[in-house]
């Protein structure tokens, strides 16, 4: 199964789609990045500008197109410090949601970093000792110290590239003051985390984020080496930074451009950033860093399986999509497997014993199999009306594989397995085609009675069979003990089929003859 991963942060989206194989072994499919600068110039005012919104919805349509072409099961997304912080994050989150149908999870500081922590930690050597990971963001710095078994410690800091440029980046080139002023607040921030963590309690610092990766591969051309194909496991060294950061305080932005390896649209934000990640160097004594590839948007896909192993087994034992959406769907609602398994047992019955009169294909047959599994999950809701609760669950559950007005009908089903069955007066019964309501009117005909065979949910009901013979539908069924529920069950909700196939239903229900 494919799932997407989107990081929506302060400076760039990030997109990961991975394909999950039943192991959970992880291979990405595709990777893309959007600078939308969603904070720029609203971080201080902690409001997203109406530009930077329109920018940041425009690149999860794009990405929500990019899902949608490699079959993308599920979407994890997640936004940070920019929209966590903003009065109109909420805002934003809407405007996503109304143009892509995307969930926005928001995320706290602590969560960014657990996150970062799980992608980075399968490519980190621990053979040295402790690692400290840091992610340098546009609105913040996430630090996680960790070993080989576990993150020791996470905090977030409110010191990123775009947040420090627009606070103290104000001339060009940058101008003594403020330099002095941003080195002053990173050394500030900085303070609360070296009271927790000393440079003696880590052996290797290890950068995630692009920012770091940009400044390794700078320094890593300065030097002369070839340039590698990728930016993982550069080296940045001390030494080098301070070179960097002399060229920021006494060059021009326009001048930029020209350092190799310099990525154009970090330009105006790369100097704070140099400063912030040689600030963090200094403070910890550290000479060297090593960079990785791997952010928040790989961990927001080892999270997604960690919560998702049930639906990778699914997956595995299960290829057909609409099933395995079906199945998910029941056990996220707790429905009950015995009894929707009897149900579907017995529509199945009924549709093919019926099949000469209903003309039916075998779609219907499909789709009415899998109503019955799904009819009981408005109980999650509650019990009164759990018809209508449960065609509510179908309609606004994400359910792959199936077309929309499969949706339709299957939610019909639903609302009809119980009570008297459909009328036109119902909003959302008229809408369908005439076809569609003639389809749902026999299905869910055939659904209440399967229903009823098993009033009392602990399939009494062990056999059964169903035939046409003199213009009517004979119903047999054997119970393993007393009869009388399902017998009166059976015959309470049979009208609703009699009414839409123009015939009578006799129904026998005797308990299993037992031996002395």
């Amino acid at each position: 199964m494919k799932v997407g991963a989107i990081d929506i942060g302060t400076n760039s989206v990030h997109l990961l789609i991975a394909a999950i194989d039943p192991s959970g072994h992880v291979e990405v499919v595709e990777k893309a990045r959007e600078q939308v600068e969603l904070g720029s110039g609203g971080l201080s005012a902690q409001e997203l500008t109406p530009e930077a919104i329109a920018r940041g919805v425009r690149a999860l349509e794009s990405f929500k197109a990019a899902c949608d072409g490699h079959d993308v099961e599920d979407i994890y997304a997640t936004a940070t410090s920019a929209v966590r912080e903003a009065s109109n994050g909420v805002d934003f989150c809407l405007a996503v949601k109304e143009a892509t149908g995307i969930h926005v999870r928001v995320i706290a500081g602590a969560e960014e970093a657990r996150l970062i922590h799980l992608g980075a930690r399968r490519d980190l050597d621990f053979s040295a000792g402790r690692v400290l990971v840091f992610d340098l963001g546009g609105g913040s710095t996430e630090f996680i110290l960790c070993d080989a078994e576990d993150a020791l410690l996470q905090q977030s800091l409110r010191i990123g590239h775009i947040r420090m440029s627009e606070l103290f980046h104000r001339t060009d080139p940058l101008g003594a003051e403020d330099y002095r002023a941003l080195k002053t607040a990173v050394r500030g921030a900085l303070t609360p985390l070296l009271h927790r963590v000393r440079g003696g309690d880590f052996q290797s610092l290890v950068g995630t984020s692009g920012a770091v990766r940009t400044l390794a591969m700078m320094a890593t051309l300065r030097r002369g080496d070839q340039a590698p194909e990728h930016a993982h496991g550069l080296v940045l060294h001390r030494s080098e930074l301070d070179a960097l950061v002399r060229i920021f305080r006494t060059e021009p932005k326009a001048t930029y451009a020209k350092l190799k390896g310099m990525d154009p649209k970090r330009i105006h934000t790369l100097p704070a950033g140099a400063i912030i990640v040689r600030e963090v160097m200094k403070a910890f004594d550290v000479t060297r860093l090593v960079t990785s590839e791997r952010g928040l948007r790989d961990g927001l896909i080892v999270d997604w399986v960690l919560r998702h192993r049930p639906e990778i087994t699914l997956a595995a034992t299960t290829p057909d999509p609409r099933r395995r959406a079906v199945l998910a769907t029941m056990r996220h609602y707790h429905a009950d497997p015995d009894h929707a398994a009897f149900v579907a047992r017995a529509s199945r019955v009924l549709f093919d014993a019926t099949a000469p009169l209903h003309g039916l294909r075998i779609d219907d047959r499909r789709t009415l199999e899998f109503a019955a599994q799904l009819h009981d999950i408005g109980h999650h809701i509650a019990g009164k009306d759990h018809q209508k609760h449960g065609m509510y669950l179908i309609r606004h559950t994400r359910m792959p594989g199936f077309t929309a007005p499969e949706i339709d009908v299957m939610a019909q089903l639903v609302r009809y397995h119980r009570g008297r069955g459909p009328r036109n007066k119902h909003q959302a019964f008229a809408a369908l085609k005439s076809e569609d309501k003639a389809r749902v009117r026999v299905l869910s005909g055939i659904l209440q009675l399967a229903d009823a065979l098993d009033r009392g949910h602990d399939q009494n009901t062990t056999q059964l069979s169903a035939d046409l013979e003199g213009g009517e539908l004979r119903v047999s069924a054997t119970t393993r003990e007393a009869p009388d529920l399902e017998r009166w069950s059976s015959i309470r909700r049979k009208k609703l089929l009699e009414d839409s196939l123009g015939i009578a239903v006799n129904i026998e229900v005797q308990k299993a003859i037992t031996g002395p």
